[in-house]
């Protein structure tokens, strides 16, 4: 199974940074999603390395993912690779890696050794909307039309867990604030 196209896709959601996405499509129908990190000022530099390291991956075998991690460290960038260039690459890595789960059927935790823990503590905060409270961001939560479905349609653990947390004490006084780590 070949790589038939990388493709990203710069999101400007209205208000903070930008999300940039990527589509890996292999020439057998699989398609494969990632998310580069970005900072505002470096988004479309990262767009830029997605574009030409998906240049190189075209007509590659899409299973070959440490091969390609490999290569673009050593050949692509030299062993010099900045910020742009390791969001570009991991951007690229989740969408691989989410075609080889789709491949063989299995969740990518377990391709890659296993789940390590049961639960694990998440936020979201795209749906924030200038809230300041723990009260006011866990209104926000339930009134927003941004829910994260788990399985069965349910909402997430993410969702669940910010619409009825509060900040933990050493995580306020780690940030200096009240938070909703």
């Amino acid at each position: 199974m070949q790589v038939a196209s990388v493709t990203p896709f710069l999101v400007h959601p209205g208000s903070g940074k930008n999300w940039l996405f990527v589509r890996v499509e292999t020439d057998a129908g699989l398609v494969g999603w990632g998310e580069c990190y970005t900072q505002s000022d470096r988004d479309e530099s990262i767009a830029a390395h997605v574009r030409q390291l998906g240049r190189y991956l075209v007509t590659r075998d899409a299973g070959r993912i440490r091969h390609f991690v490999h290569v673009a460290y050593h050949d692509y960038a030299a062993k010099r690779g900045a910020m742009e260039f390791w969001s570009a690459v991991s951007g690229i890595e989740q969408a691989l890696w989410d075609i080889a789960g789709k491949r063989f059927g299995a969740p990518v935790h377990a391709l890659l050794g296993g789940a390590c823990r049961d639960r694990l503590r998440v936020y979201a905060n795209g749906w924030s909307g200038g809230s300041t409270t723990p009260e006011a961001y866990a209104e926000r939560a339930r009134s927003s039309s941004t829910r994260f479905p788990g399985p069965g349609g349910r909402t997430s653990l993410a969702t669940r867990r910010t619409t009825r947390s509060r900040p933990s004490a050493p995580c306020a006084r780690r940030w200096g604030r009240r938070s909703t780590c």
